[in-house]
C-alpha cells in the first residue's frame, strides 16, 4: 500500500511575469479595434483588462505594440473584463 502523506509534489513553475500597465491596441477575432489596459506580460503571454467587453476565451487576437510590432496569440482564459491571452511563439 502506498502511503500518499509521504508524496511531495514536484512545484510548477511559472515562467516570470513582469508587471505592465499600459493600454495596448488588440484586433479582436473578427478584427475589429479595442481597448485594453495590460496588468502582466511574460515571454508566452499577457493578462489584460478590456475597457469592454472581453474577447471570447479561444479567440484568436492581434496586440499591436507601440515599438509597430504585432503579436498573435489565443484567449486562454475571461473573467469578467480580464483575460489572458498566449502568444503565438512558433515563429
Amino acid at each position: 500500500m502506498v502511503d500518499a502523506s509521504r508524496f511531495i509534489p514536484t512545484p510548477v513553475f511559472r515562467e516570470k511575469r513582469r508587471a505592465q500597465l499600459a493600454r495596448v491596441a488588440l484586433r479582436d477575432a473578427r478584427g475589429e479595434p479595442m481597448e485594453v489596459l495590460v496588468r502582466d506580460v511574460s515571454k508566452r503571454g499577457l493578462s489584460a483588462t478590456a475597457n469592454g467587453p472581453a474577447p471570447e476565451a479561444g479567440d484568436p487576437v492581434a496586440i499591436h505594440l507601440p515599438d509597430g510590432r504585432e503579436l498573435w496569440g489565443l484567449v486562454r482564459w475571461v473573467e469578467g473584463r480580464s483575460f489572458g491571452v498566449e502568444f503565438d511563439t512558433s515563429g
